[in-house]
Formats: C-alpha cells, structure tokens, sequence
C-alpha cells in the first residue's frame, strides 16, 4: 500500500486519530498485569464455593453485618482537592528586641527589632489497596436455582469519613449491592481496609514509615500537637507553634487525689483558649476527642470532680456543711452523654469520639495492670478567627487526570478513573480472564494553628467492660465465619 504523505494526510482525520487512540488505549489497557492474577480467589456472595456456598439453597434474603465503623475527628473536617504533594506553611513567631542597651544620647541608635518566622511541612501520604482476583465467568455464576438474591439490610456504604470511599465507587443502592460481584468488592470490601489503614494514621502518621513511594505516611496528630517544632528548612526550633502538652502519668480518671483529670483537661483548654484571645486569633471552637471508652469512664466522673475541685478551693467557716443532691450529679452525667460536650471554664465543649487514637494496656504498657487502659485526650481547634478551618483534610485530586487523558485524544482513558470528588482513583488490573480493581488515595492532614491545640499523654481508665473495636490489630475485633465453602459432593 502506497503511504505517501498525500495519503497519510487524507486518512488521518481528527475521527481516525481519536478512534486510534481509542483502540490503543484498550490495547495498554489488556496489555496490564495483575502481579496475583493466579485464579478467582474473590470472596464470592454467590455460586459454587462462596462464602454462603451451598446453603443458598433455603437462605433467608436478609442480611445482617456485625461490622464496627470507625468514628473519628477528621469525620468533622473539612476536605480539599490539591495536587501539590509538598506544602509548606508559613508562621510568624515573634518580634524580639535586639538589644538591651538603651540610648544614653538623644541621636544615638534606638534598639531596633527582629521578626522572627517558621516553615512546617505537611508531605502527601499515600495508602493503597485492591480486590482479590476475579474473573467474569464466576462472578455471574450461581449455584442453582435456589441461589436467590440477598439485601444487606443495615447501612455498611455511608460514611462521613474522609477515609470511606463508600459509595463514591458506584451508584448502585444498598439493596442491590450483593447481587454484583465488582461492585461489592468496590464499596463493602475496600472501604474497611482503607479505614483500617488511615484513621490510626490520623494520630501515629510519620513519614519516616514510608516505603519508597508505594507507601507514605503524612504527619499524624501525634507530631502536629507536640512541642520541639522546628523549622522545616533550616531546623532552628520554633517554641512559638508549641501545642500544649501535660502527662497525666497514667492517673486514673477516677482519682480525686492532687489534680484531678479533669483539672489537666480545665487547665490545658483555658491554656489554649487564652493563647487564642492573646494571638487575637479568637473566637475558636474547640472539640475535645478522645476513645470512647475513655469518655465512657470520665462522663462519670466529670459532675462531681468539677463541684469537688470547686470546692477545695474555698474556705467555710466552721459550722457550715455543702449538700450535694445526687440526682442533680446524676441528671448532669445523663445531659453530657447525650449531648457528646464536657463543661470546660464556663463553655459546653464539644467531645469528638475517636477509635483511631492509640490505646495502651497491660500487654504493651508495664504501668498497667490486667483491665487497665491508658490513652490520650486531646483539645483541638476546628475553626479559629470565626469560621476560618484550623483543621482539614487535604487529598490530591485525582479529577485533574482528566486533562492528561484530553491531551493525549484519550489514548490512556481505559485505564484510570476517580471517584466523584476526585478522593480516590482505582484502576482495572488485567491478566487474560483474570482482573482486579486497585483504588489509590493520597492524603494528608493539616493542622494550622498547632499553638491553639492541647494534648494530655497516658490517661488512665477502668471502664467495666471495653468496647469493640473495628480495628484488626485489636484484642476487640470480633469477626469470624468462613469466606469460601467447599462445593457440594454429588455422586453419580
């Protein structure tokens, strides 16, 4: 065939270009490889070998999970789409004389100042995960006839997580999510392993865990609320951005002996709240955040301990005697559970419950004894001048992809796409008949005025019976069953 430039140029039409491009990019999208494609190992709902296997025949339609979500402060932060993968944030810490000298002479050099300012970094982290292996032949197999169609009836696809990508995947509803293989994979299987993997690293981030670029860490709450900050590029230390942090050296929430807890707690909010009004920074809204068991324990202690630290401090004359009505002690306990807030200084504080901070116990902490716990309370400010976030979540925005995918005549358009708000992208993996679906999400949290946040280290508590725990790592996670049954034996 004759490919003479006259030829090319009739043939290479804006039609024929973009078709070509259409057509290599499914070819790169075949020619990948799923690095476990070694056969169908996925978690089948349905057919031969699934996890319900041959008693689909007579099952009950209904379905019921027993799984823990987690609960957390970055549910109640603000996200943002970025595609900067280093930011650095400028601070102000003081302006300082430069002398102590005074002039002796009235044309002779006054002190002059110096400003002195601070640089923190926040790096992208970067977590991802995957379906097992699948292929189009099993997912749309059933056993028989009896093979009927399930419904989840209690809500495991909603979340207000920036963790959860839920139902960001797809747009199928909760009822028909069991009957499609992909789509189960994509919004029940994921999200708990992406949960799992970033709402510890809200608290225990560090970059220093990264593996290369497959896996990163961003700064968790444990480094951005902490004291001996430096500046990023010259590391001269940077006082002013320290946070507030007092050791309770695993004091029991229950102790009235010395300072109480609750006073550390008291303390450690008016100390952050007046560095607020003194930076004229305020009004701020605080939220205190803590483990749920930790809240369980100290609620009940809290009414009390604030009318007895009230009154050890004043002096009664002899003969005079205080009541106190426990049903008003009692009616206060109750107020604060149900509405989730602490009295702090004369404000109704918010309390965020997290399942994502670190707890310690007898098997990794030599200070406690069987049934003994300790963890963290932290005081955090979500917004600060009025309405302006002091905390959010900031995600590189997978949606820009889009403009790579334009300009190349959407030559790698097979090959990737995003979730609606661009929080997650996932990829399909091929190898002949065998695919998975990878989903990626890089994240990292911002904390922008670290000297308006509080922390107090080693809290002890006794609740009478801990709670469980959607973590996999912890002593209460519960979960159990099988994922795969044996096929059914027939004999001929």
């Amino acid at each position: 065939m004759d490919m003479t430039p006259e030829v090319l140029k009739s043939v290479m039409t804006p039609d024929f270009a973009a078709a070509m491009g259409r057509e290599i990019g499914k070819a790169m999208a075949a020619a990948m490889k799923a690095s476990t494609a070694t056969g169908s190992t996925h978690n089948l709902v349905h057919g031969p070998g699934s996890m319900f296997g041959q008693g689909q025949v007579g099952i009950e339609p209904e379905v019921i999970s027993t799984m823990m979500h987690w609960r957390g402060v970055a549910d109640a932060l603000p996200t943002v789409g970025v595609r900067t993968r280093e930011l650095l944030l400028p601070f102000i810490t003081g302006v300082e004389p430069t002398s102590s000298t005074e002039p002796t002479t009235e044309c002779a050099n006054c002190i002059s100042g110096e400003t002195e300012a601070c640089l923190q970094h926040f790096p992208l982290g970067k977590v991802c995960r995957q379906t097992q292996t699948m292929t189009p032949e099993r997912i749309i197999e059933r056993l028989n006839r009896g093979d009927i169609d399930l419904t989840l009836l209690n809500d495991q696809l909603g979340s207000d997580s920036p963790w959860h990508p839920g139902d960001s995947f797809a747009s199928m509803g909760q009822q028909g999510l069991m009957q499609v293989a992909a789509a189960w994979a994509l919004m029940f299987e994921l999200p708990p392993l992406f949960m799992a993997a970033l709402s510890p690293m809200v608290y225990t981030g560090n970059p220093t865990n990264n593996q290369g670029d497959g896996y990163r860490e961003f700064r968790g709450l444990q480094l951005l609320v902490n004291t001996g900050f430096r500046d990023a590029l010259s590391n001269v230390t940077c006082p002013g951005l320290d946070s507030d942090v007092k050791n309770a050296n695993y004091k029991d929430v229950a102790s009235t002996a010395a300072t109480t807890v609750y006073q550390l707690v008291e303390m450690a909010h008016y100390y952050v709240r007046n560095n607020a009004e003194g930076q004229r920074l305020a009004p701020v809204r605080f939220a205190v955040v803590m483990r749920p068991e930790t809240w369980q324990v100290l609620s009940g202690y809290v009414p009390q301990q604030a009318i007895l630290n009230t009154i050890a401090n004043m002096t009664l004359p002899n003969g005079v005697t205080v009541n106190l009505d426990g049903q008003t002690i009692v009616n206060e306990r109750n107020a604060m559970r149900q509405g989730l807030y602490i009295p702090l200084n004369g404000e109704m504080v918010p309390v965020i419950l997290d399942h994502g901070i670190p707890e310690l116990n007898n098997a990794n902490n030599a200070n406690l004894a069987a049934g003994e716990y300790a963890s963290d309370i932290y005081i955090l400010p979500l917004t600060y001048l009025g309405n302006r976030p002091a905390m959010r979540v900031e995600y590189k925005d997978y949606r820009f992809i889009s403009e790579e995918i334009r300009a190349t005549d959407d030559l790698i358009g097979g090959l990737y796409s995003w979730s609606p708000d661009g929080r997650f992208s996932w990829t399909w993996v091929k190898d002949g008949p065998c695919f998975l679906i990878r989903a990626n999400i890089e994240p990292r949290i911002i904390l922008r005025t670290p000297q308006l946040a509080a922390r107090i280290q080693n809290v002890k508590y006794v609740p009478v019976q801990h709670l469980r725990d959607p973590d996999p790592d912890s002593s209460y996670f519960f979960k159990g069953g099988v994922s795969t049954r044996a096929p059914a034996t027939y004999y001929y």
